[in-house]
């Protein structure tokens, strides 16, 4: 049950919205886990999983796990580890999207001083810093 079938069903019956609790009994509000969201059951069509050993002209040291998917005529590369998605018209587009971004924050973090992150963002240079195959 989505929020807006629940808000027409629950809250629309000669109930006002601050007449009732959030957390009322009488009707609770559903709510999802992240198990249920797949995105991979969530696309139709292509549904495949890629390994990336070469970006641009880096060699990388293992591959990337690349997902690609498609939804409404468009394609979607992305890779989890990274956080990163790449999309385009074609599988070749957004992989080549996605080859982009992952060369910009490669970059983007090899520039960035160790004492300027925190968060994720100490992970992502750690793995963008030994992403690519050493003289590169």
């Amino acid at each position: 049950m989505t929020y807006a079938s629940y808000y027409n069903e629950h809250l629309t019956r000669d109930v006002g919205r601050e007449a009732m609790s959030a957390f009322s009994p009488l009707f609770p509000f559903p709510a999802g886990t992240a198990q249920e969201r797949m995105p991979d059951k969530e696309f139709t069509g292509y549904n495949l999983i890629a390994p990336l050993w070469t970006i641009q002209r880096y060699q990388t040291v293992k591959p990337i796990k690349v997902h690609i998917y498609v939804e409404d005529n468009i394609f979607f590369a992305e890779n989890e580890t990274l956080i990163i998605v790449g999309t385009g018209k074609s599988i070749g587009e957004a992989i080549a999207d996605l080859s982009n971004h992952i060369i910009h924050f490669y970059h983007y973090y090899q520039r960035l001083p160790d004492d300027k992150v925190t968060g994720d963002a100490i992970r992502l240079k750690k793995m963008y810093k030994t992403l690519f195959v050493e003289g590169e």
